[in-house]
């Protein structure tokens, strides 16, 4: 079956012109590339900062392992601590009274130092200083009647002390460890020293070995503690020294040269030549020119000064 003829499709039939009619195909605009570019910029950018970051820290690291150390805290060693001791009324009883009668034997029941005393009778209290224990006249080293308070030493020396009726308390002075006993080594000797002319006394002691106390090193012929000398005299046999007391009274202390036999009297006085003290009836009497010892009307002894010293 035939088919009629079609009208043609344009002015140059159905099919259009032909090829290449217009000339070469029209060109495709260019793509839109600035979305690429600045992805690749932001890309970019954001390793940049990474690795920015990365070397900064490498550095931080890298400074912070090359500083050196100024200075390092240390830890404080332990300090030891002292172990609190209790007051001694807690560990310790108080110390138990001397007996007032009886002999107490030194190192044992009483021990070397001084000694406060008080008569604990009406009649007054007696202490003797020994030497010995056969109970011979020669074993005294020194003794006195005490009427009222007083003083004691008792040197590290003495075998016993002998009390009566008397009680005695220690002081917080101890006795000097130098004493001797009867029988001992002699007292060493001071420098000999003239005696000064009459017509008036130094104001300090001129005798050489002597301070304001008496004889430096020779506790027998010493005041005791703080109690400065008023006289000091040294004989041909003997060293004596006259002591005040803080309550103005006097004390006499001597020891003999040859033996060290020591002796001390409460109370001695002044007279118009020196100084005198009594012990049972014996009379020491001190002056620039001798120490004369009588009991009553009998001399027993007369010393000639070799150097004396009163203020």
């Amino acid at each position: 079956m035939a088919y009629p003829p079609q009208p043609p499709n344009g002015p140059q039939g159905r099919y259009g012109p032909p090829p290449n009619q217009y000339g070469p195909p029209p060109q495709q605009p260019p793509k839109k590339k600035w979305l690429w570019i600045v992805g690749g910029v932001v890309a970019f950018g954001v390793v940049g900062a990474i690795a920015c970051t990365d070397s900064a820290e490498q550095g931080f690291d890298e400074t912070r392992d090359t500083v050196p150390v100024t200075s390092q805290v240390q830890t404080p060693a332990p300090v030891a601590t002292a172990p609190v001791i209790p007051p001694a009324s807690a560990t310790s009883p108080a110390p138990k009274a001397l007996p007032d009668n009886g002999i107490l034997k030194v190192g044992t029941d009483i021990q070397p130092g001084e000694y406060s005393l008080s008569p604990t009778s009406s009649i007054g209290g007696y202490w003797e200083r020994l030497s010995c224990l056969t109970g011979d006249f020669e074993c005294i080293i020194a003794n006195d009647n005490v009427q009222g308070d007083g003083y004691l030493t008792i040197t590290p020396s003495d075998v016993a002390v002998k009390v009566q009726d008397l009680q005695l308390t220690p002081t917080t002075y101890p006795a000097q460890p130098t004493a001797r006993r009867p029988g001992q080594s002699p007292v060493p000797l001071p420098p000999a020293f003239p005696v000064p002319p009459t017509g008036g006394n130094a104001l300090a002691p001129t005798i050489p070995g002597t301070d304001g106390q008496g004889f430096a090193g020779i506790p027998e012929a010493r005041c005791n503690f703080t109690n400065p000398a008023v006289a000091i005299g040294r004989t041909t046999e003997s060293l004596v020294v006259i002591c005040e007391t803080g309550a103005g009274r006097l004390y006499y202390k001597g020891v003999r040269l040859n033996d060290g036999a020591a002796i001390e009297i409460d109370d001695p006085v002044r007279t118009e030549t020196g100084f005198a003290a009594t012990n049972q009836g014996v009379r020491y009497s001190l002056s620039r020119n001798a120490l004369v010892i009588t009991e009553g009307a009998a001399q027993l002894a007369s010393e000639p000064t070799l150097n004396y010293w009163s203020n």
